[in-house]
């Protein structure tokens, strides 16, 4: 009776030992990050404070970090249709398909909506074309709805705007062309928003946000974050402090 016991639990071993092999890993060995062409934040070459910052809080993880570039609307795509592992620099928002982490990489610029002639109220919009980057849904800050006119450069956008073609258009204070090129009137629809990367909703994803703010936390107690900011007024304009 025992000797049957002793093999049964043998038996039921080996077989946990060998369901155990076949589990995939909990964490991939590589992962892919996807985001939009930001100059100086996210190069194609791989390099830009968003990715160093990214690279350098998960550092401490065995995976390799696969750096993707493409416009908004095909980087969030990509990212729901689990494509991508992680969406990089994207709005707290509810979202059930991800997980954002406590650490944000950095605050925006707010956003802005241009004209060539001043606007009395934004409902004067109501109907009328209106621009924004690919994927970026602009319209969703407006009071009134519009005829939503995506673009796939910001020139391309002004330019439109420039030539009539668009009653506003909208893009980031910092964005705005020179106003001795381009005189234009503009109003604030955002304030300055904090931007993250955010993870598959799985373990994981789960995983990996908190090994992000684990590095997050270090390279912000090290001074690390400071250095890797450069300029001590973007760095200000970062916000790391308002993390809890």
């Amino acid at each position: 009776m025992h000797l049957l016991k002793f093999h049964f639990a043998i038996t039921r071993y080996c077989s946990s030992l060998l369901l155990l092999l076949f589990l995939p890993a909990a964490v991939a060995k590589s992962i892919t990050i996807v985001a939009s062409p930001w100059i100086g934040l996210t190069n194609a070459d791989g390099s830009g404070l968003y990715f160093q910052i990214f690279r350098e809080a998960m550092a401490t993880q065995d995976i390799q970090l696969n750096f993707r570039l493409s416009n908004w609307k095909r980087a969030k795509h990509m990212f729901y249709a689990k494509r991508a592992d992680v969406l990089l620099g994207d709005y707290y928002h509810d979202d059930p398909s991800g997980v954002y982490p406590r650490w944000h990489l950095d605050f925006d610029q707010s956003v802005q909506l241009f004209s060539l002639q001043p606007l009395q109220n934004l409902t004067q919009l109501q109907n009328r074309p209106v621009g924004w980057l690919l994927g970026y849904d602009f319209d969703k800050f407006l009071p009134v709805p519009v005829e939503p006119y995506e673009v796939a450069t910001e020139e391309e956008g002004f330019m439109l705007l420039q030539h009539q073609r668009l009653a506003a258009f909208i893009s980031y204070q910092n964005h705005q062309p020179d106003p001795k090129v381009l005189p234009l009137y503009s109003v604030e629809i955002l304030s300055a928003q904090a931007l993250y990367p955010l993870f598959q909703n799985d373990f994981q994803g789960r995983q990996l946000a908190r090994a992000f703010d684990l590095g997050m936390a270090k390279l912000y107690q090290s001074g690390r974050l400071a250095q890797l900011h450069a300029d001590q007024k973007n760095y200000q304009h970062a916000r790391y402090e308002l993390v809890k």
